[in-house]
């Protein structure tokens, strides 16, 4: 948001000039070409295209990228229209959405189409003004592999005089001839700004879910569920809401942060589907013009109901909620299993100044009530709607005093901690801008403490604290509260630490969180909290596209003594990523610092050349780089697998392959581990909104860090791979093993895995995987901590690796990652840079180095850690950067020679026979590095290394970690 306000401070009279300059008109609104005049807006091209008439306006991001970096045409703005100035000229409103748009199938990653991006060189958008109305057009195409042509997608947009929604028609045709588009879910998308969301009716609760039948599902058969909405304060007097509509709609998915309704159709060649739907926006935050506008389209048989709000004084209140229920339904996302709701909010609208409310509603049985912000709920009153008549449609409702609620809690030892407390109450409020069922404790004269309103009823309020991983939750139940009550919790809230991990230094974080930026809906302060209070030993802001929180997250840890990882998402529509350690300091000036239309090899690098860490978020979600890759342009070229991490979200479910994190694993074990490639696991929640069920640390990696705990330290942790993820079980390795590393076991032998694995919520089972598949499993039911032994046995198996996966009785994961076993003696297998610096330290004798911090990426107990600090402070190695030293790559024979060489002579010997010009005659001499040339020269000379043929030297080859074991004996 405050990026948002910072563009239209610099933007601001070319804006104005744009606006005034040479608008169009139609009777009673026009077109703005050029930097959007809404408020805070984020359509800043000049190709950009602004409509408006005098109630509403909407920005479509012609030349600007749309959000989420999908296709152009889409809505990136949408304001109410405040009025005129003095000399007629409209007052725009404040950008109330993050985008709208139309979805092809869940998302809008298109494969690219004969080489051509069609989410960006492929779209084109026009406008029209008629007499009495605007249209934008928005013809796109969208293609998948598998079908000779793409889809021709046309979206149109009209905004008629004096209307306060928009029509959407898309048409999606399939050119005769072509392949099917099997069983896609195409339709309209909303996602908010920061703010509260709603929808579809019948979905309930409000969950983040995927492949909800609803509406127009002959199962559901609801008309009126055809509808999501997002809805909130635009000033301190002032609300809204906007909702995007689909007739027929029948599928959804969504999240806190956003929500779509779809048809689910198949295109058969030569055929076209066409997607009528609507945006509406609405004075307040009242969801009721939404159904008033379904009757009028629909024509249906309705009533009025209208009456008052009063107080417990007998005084109107203004701006009281009066909700609508009704019975419900859904098809679950298995599409099989049928769900009743009893009773799911379909609809409310707020009162005005007098305390009235009007609405209109289609027959039906409803239940009625009435919430206000720090009052209690009114009685629930009957109205039945039969043949456009209501029973009873003048309804009064009374409300009651609220009460307040303060609450502290404590470890075992009676230390006032931090904590995420749940709220269960009689009188629970379906209205997000009225209250929450979530509170976190604030720090308070030194005290951590929950201070909330509530209405009067009976309460269980339950304290979390590091809970399912180191502790259990603590509840407790039957409290009353009266009205006007102030009450103090006098049962304690005791949470008991079971497990505390950082006695053997290992230390948590989730490492994919955003605040209010885009669809995000918490501000940064209250992140900064919600991570205090799940226990989680760092703090990280990650937003789509921005870094500008990433300097008051940063600023807030560095206020509380807390280390941080400065984070970005970079989110192009086929893919995420996530960039831990993202330099921010041009956030005054740039949203971000990786422009997310680059090519996939390009992200990567750009995130490398900041020294950061490297992540795959959500590999197979629909906005996925693995799932999409194959249409991506750009998606197998060199430098694609040069990122460092792939993520597991809380989804994980290893039961069911097709799930999208059992593929993620899948990929780990079967395309990177089982060639030996250090692709190593993160794990991040995605959470968008810290008080949904998708919380801070709901997923987590543990790392092993040794002496001071820093950022750097945890993401060296992390690419070494001495970490694992989790939702829950515990593992707490022997000195002897870590995670991550490769152990020199000959042929035949074993090398024992040792570990206390320990679940709060009963540990249920390990499995030991190895290359790919369970090579053995053990059950358990116990809370008690179980010493967990493994020989891995090295059978000879190229790139042999095992990994260990605990579940809980909860049926939470925790997966470690590899440990390789290698018989290095007779091994064809690369050596790398941190096993052969290993290798000659090794070969020096030298037991005395310190393992210190010397390189950002070499975590201080790597077992080649001493090894490179010594090699460092004798001038034998030098970092491929000035922070890095790579221990994972792949070493050449260049590199390889030159420390030998570098070695030779810091240690005395001579190394002066670099004479003659025999190894020149080899025919790819002049592929080596200059900097190598003395050493391959002497090397040569010496018979340290030899010609990999009589014609060919192989100075960029690599070395086996046989090979070098032998030209390392050599230099004694």
């Amino acid at each position: 948001m405050k990026f948002r306000v910072g563009l239209m401070l610099t933007l601001g009279l070319l804006g104005a000039m744009l606006l005034f300059a040479t608008p169009a008109f139609a009777a009673e609104g026009g077109v703005v070409k050029g930097t959007t005049p809404i408020d805070q807006g984020m359509a800043n091209d000049a190709k950009d295209i602004t409509i408006y008439n005098s109630k509403i306006a909407a920005s479509f991001a012609v030349g600007s990228s749309n959000y989420w970096n999908m296709t152009k045409g889409s809505i990136l703005d949408v304001a109410k229209i405040k009025g005129k100035t003095s000399d007629g000229k409209p007052l725009f409103g404040t950008d109330l959405v993050n985008d709208v748009e139309f979805l092809n199938n869940y998302w809008t990653a298109t494969d690219a189409y004969k080489g051509k991006d069609l989410l960006n060189d492929d779209v084109k958008v026009t406008y029209k003004i008629n007499a009495t109305n605007i249209e934008v057009v928005s013809k796109t195409r969208y293609y998948k592999e598998g079908h000779d042509k793409p889809l021709d997608v046309t979206i149109k947009y009209i905004l008629e005089d004096g209307k306060d929604y928009i029509k959407m028609v898309t048409t999606m045709n399939n050119p005769a001839g072509n392949q099917s588009y099997e069983a896609m879910n195409a339709g309209y998308s909303i996602s908010t700004l920061a703010s509260n969301m709603y929808g579809p009716f019948g979905w309930y609760p409000d969950t983040k879910a995927t492949g909800i039948r609803i509406g127009n599902d002959p199962r559901v058969n609801e008309p009126l569920a055809n509808f999501v909405a997002t809805y909130g304060k635009e000033s301190y007097n002032s609300s809204y809401c906007v909702s995007v509509s689909l007739d027929d709609a029948d599928t959804y998915k969504g999240s806190s942060g956003y929500k779509d309704v779809y048809k689910r159709v198949t295109v058969a060649g030569g055929q076209t589907v066409t997607f009528n739907g609507e945006m509406l926006v609405s004075d307040t935050a009242s969801t009721t013009p939404i159904i008033e506008r379904d009757i009028e389209k629909f024509a249906m048989k309705a009533d009025t109901v209208s009456g008052k709000v009063l107080d417990s004084t007998g005084k109107p209140v203004e701006n009281a909620f009066v909700i609508i229920y009704k019975s419900g339904s859904y098809v679950a996302s298995d599409d099989k299993t049928v769900v009743k709701v009893e009773s799911a909010p379909l609809a409310w609208a707020m009162t005005n100044a007098k305390g009235e409310y009007s609405f209109k509603l289609p027959d039906g049985s409803y239940k009625i009530h009435a919430e206000s912000l720090g009052c209690t709920p009114s009685n629930a009153q009957s109205v039945v709607v039969k043949d456009g008549k209501a029973d009873n449609n003048i309804l009064a409702f009374a409300l009651q005093a609220g009460a307040h609620a303060t609450l502290k809690v404590k470890d075992q030892t009676g230390k006032n901690i931090p904590a995420r407390i749940e709220i269960k109450s009689s009188a629970p409020t379906d209205i997000k801008m009225l209250g929450s069922s979530v509170y976190f404790t604030n720090l308070v004269n030194g005290e951590y403490v929950a201070d909330f309103d509530v209405p009067a009823g009976t309460f269980s309020f339950t304290a979390a604290y590091g809970a399912d991983y180191e502790s259990k939750k603590v509840t407790i139940n039957d409290v009353k509260i009266s009205a006007g009550e102030k009450y103090v919790n006098e049962k304690d809230l005791v949470i008991k630490e079971i497990i505390n991990p950082r006695l053997k230094n290992w230390y948590n974080m989730d490492n994919h969180q955003h605040s209010s930026i885009g669809d995000g809906a918490t501000p940064i302060d209250k992140l900064f909290i919600a991570q205090l209070c799940a226990k989680l030993d760092f703090n990280l802001v990650s937003d789509h596209d921005s870094v500008q929180n990433d300097a008051e997250m940063v600023k807030l840890a560095a206020a509380a003594g807390r280390p941080v990882v400065p984070s970005l998402e970079v989110s192009p529509g086929w893919g995420h990523w996530g960039i831990l350690n993202v330099d921010y300091s041009k956030a005054a000036t740039e949203a971000t610092p990786i422009n997310a239309s680059l090519k996939p090899g390009e992200i990567i690098a750009k995130g490398h050349q900041m020294n950061a860490v490297v992540v795959v978020n959500h590999p197979y979600t629909d906005y996925g780089f693995f799932l999409n890759r194959d249409g991506v342009i750009g998606g197998h070229d060199k430098g694609t697998d040069d990122f460092d991490l792939i993520e597991l979200q809380s989804t994980i479910n290893l039961a069911d392959s097709k799930n999208m994190d059992a593929r993620a694993l899948a990929d780990a074990m079967n395309v990177y581990w089982n060639k030996g490639q250090k692709k190593f696991l993160s794990a991040g929640s995605d959470q968008h909104d810290v008080k949904s069920g998708l919380y801070p640390g709901i997923i987590r990696m543990y790392a092993h860090i040794n002496g001071d705990v820093t950022g750097d330290k945890y993401l060296a942790a992390l690419t070494s791979g001495h970490a694992y993820a989790t939702m829950g079980p515990l593992f707490t390795l022997d000195d002897s093993v870590m995670f991550g590393e490769t152990y020199n076991v000959a042929k035949g032998n074993a090398y024992t895995f040792k570990s206390t694995v320990q679940a709060v919520n009963t540990l249920k089972r390990i499995d030991v995987y190895s290359m790919g598949k369970i090579v053995a499993s053990y059950d358990y039911n116990t809370e008690e901590p179980v010493q967990f032994t493994y020989d891995m046995k090295n059978d000879g198996t190229k790139n042999l690796w095992y990994s260990f996966v605990a579940v809980d009785g909860a049926g939470h994961y925790a997966v470690t990652n590899p440990i390789w076993v290698d018989d290095f003696a007779t091994s064809n297998i690369a050596v790398s840079r941190g096993q052969f610096v290993q290798k000659l330290y090794e070969l020096s004798g030298e037991k005395s180095v310190e393992s210190t911090e010397i390189f950002k990426d070499v975590a201080t107990d790597s077992s080649y850690a001493k090894a490179v600090v010594w090699a460092k402070k004798m001038g034998i190695v030098s970092g491929t950067t000035a922070t890095n030293f790579s221990p994972n790559d792949s070493i050449t024979r260049e590199q390889m020679v030159t420390i030998l060489y570098n070695y030779a002579k810091a240690t005395g010997k001579d190394v002066s026979n670099i004479e003659g010009m025999a190894i020149q005659n080899f025919d790819d001499w002049s592929k080596t590095s200059s900097y190598a040339h003395n050493p391959m020269r002497w090397a040569f000379n010496q018979k340290i290394i030899m010609g990999q043929s009589a014609t060919v030297l192989g100075p960029k080859d690599t070395a086996t970690r046989a090979q070098a074991s032998i030209i390392i004996s050599r230099v004694k």
